[in-house]
């Protein structure tokens, strides 16, 4: 019987830009000279190439009226 499972908490939330795919290869139409393609590697302007962003502090009600 297995034993409770262990509470997780994350300090990073994956990137809404691109889903956690941080990298893409893109061909150029460009070959090398053993016929492979040229491939361009493009990180994510977002999390840059992380795949993950830090989670955002919340705000409670004392943050609320402090700001106010």
């Amino acid at each position: 019987m297995p034993g409770p499972n262990p509470v997780t908490s994350t300090k990073t939330r994956i990137c809404p830009n691109c889903d956690g795919f941080a990298t893409a290869a893109i061909p150029s139409g460009t070959r090398h000279r053993d016929g492979s393609r040229a491939l361009l590697h493009v990180d994510c302007g977002t999390c840059h190439g992380t795949g993950s962003l830090p989670l955002r502090p919340r705000l409670t009600a004392a943050d609320m009226e402090a700001a106010a």
